[in-house]
């Protein structure tokens, strides 16, 4: 074998490698977008859920509450392997649980609210439920402005390429 042949075969080599690894980093990134846009759709199921609420009673509130918890279970399910994302992922999880828990708990309180006798002991009762109505409703909206930052982090991540 001569030089030329020699030279011909490494470079034939060196591009074949190359093109593999370019086909494999474009792979790597229909991937990491595949992810991200079904992060992407779930979280915007949850926020189409949350901004469709009309209801003002405890039966409507825990409606969405078990819609929000169904959206987190969704959101659990998918197979994402992409280490940002999953972190991510799991953090939406996370805000979407806890915002339906601070749903269930402005639902048990109203629920307590509405059971108390009228009496001397039922109107201490609705005061302490009025309290736990102000607790929940605190800690659900934390939840939701946690899960807006998360929304801002996943723009962040599918638009930057991570």
């Amino acid at each position: 074998m001569n030089r030329s042949q020699i030279l011909a075969i490494t470079l034939a080599l060196i591009f074949g490698l190359g093109g593999s690894w370019a086909i494999a980093a474009v792979q790597d990134n229909q991937r990491t977008r595949y992810q991200c846009q079904q992060l992407v759709d779930r979280v915007n199921q949850g926020y189409a859920q949350t901004l469709a609420f009309q209801g003002t009673d405890a039966i409507a509130l825990n409606r969405l509450a078990e819609q929000l918890n169904a959206i987190a279970n969704s959101l659990q399910q998918l197979d994402i392997d992409r280490r940002p994302l999953r972190r991510t992922q799991q953090q939406f999880v996370q805000g979407y649980r806890d915002l339906s828990q601070g749903y269930q708990g402005i639902v048990r309180a109203l629920e307590a609210a509405d059971q108390a006798p009228k009496t001397e002991t039922g109107l201490q009762q609705v005061q302490q439920a009025q309290s736990q109505v102000k607790e929940a409703g605190a800690a659900a909206q934390e939840a939701a402005r946690q899960i807006d930052q998360f929304a801002r982090d996943l723009n962040r991540l599918c638009l930057g390429g991570e």
